[in-house]
């Protein structure tokens, strides 16, 4: 579930990762004002549930205690729960800030998911086309595709610069013996 504690606790992990990518869901901030109005709802659900099943209407004066001790705080239950929105989400935005990350252009990766973001350490990445490939669906599992592609080019990288070196350390050693052969002959 999108409002889960594990969501939650994998978006402070991802946060703290020191991953090249990091995908950021707004949607965790709702949470707390949800279950508060869920909460209200099902009070005021069971409040009403002997009046609905005994085919009676509610006197004034539960009328009353209904909307004073439930719909008010339901209706305050959805305020807040923008509320903890905007704090949750300028927390972690500042969190991951503060840990050297940068947010992509709305453009450039995620661009049709609302709710979500990419940041990343390096910007260039907001840009490359194999990290676009991978990250399309804001799932947190794909910041960890790109951290593996990532570790996959450094390594291609180092096989490369192995091959130029044992290449360039043929060539001289030919190169010498052509000079030493040369010297002989």
């Amino acid at each position: 579930m999108w409002l889960g504690p594990q969501d939650i606790s994998r978006q402070f992990e991802a946060i703290e990762s020191g991953r090249q990518l990091v995908i950021h869901s707004s949607s965790h901030g709702y949470i707390f004002g949800c279950i508060l109005g869920a909460f209200f709802m099902l009070l005021g659900v069971l409040y009403m549930l002997p009046s609905i099943l005994g085919g009676r209407e509610l006197t004034k004066k539960q009328s009353k205690f209904l909307n004073k001790f439930l719909m008010i705080p339901f209706l305050v239950s959805f305020v807040l729960m923008f509320v903890f929105h905007f704090v949750l989400n300028s927390y972690y935005r500042q969190q991951m800030t503060a840990n050297g990350y940068q947010r992509c252009p709305d453009t450039a990766l995620l661009f049709a998911r609302v709710t979500y973001s990419a940041w990343v350490k390096d910007p260039v990445l907001c840009h490359d086309s194999d990290v676009r490939r991978i990250v399309r669906r804001g799932h947190w599992d794909e910041s960890f595709q790109v951290e593996r592609m990532l570790e996959q080019r450094i390594q291609r990288e180092e096989v490369r610069v192995q091959r130029q070196q044992r290449e360039a350390e043929r060539q001289e050693a030919r190169r010498q013996r052509e000079v030493l052969e040369r010297e002989q002959g």
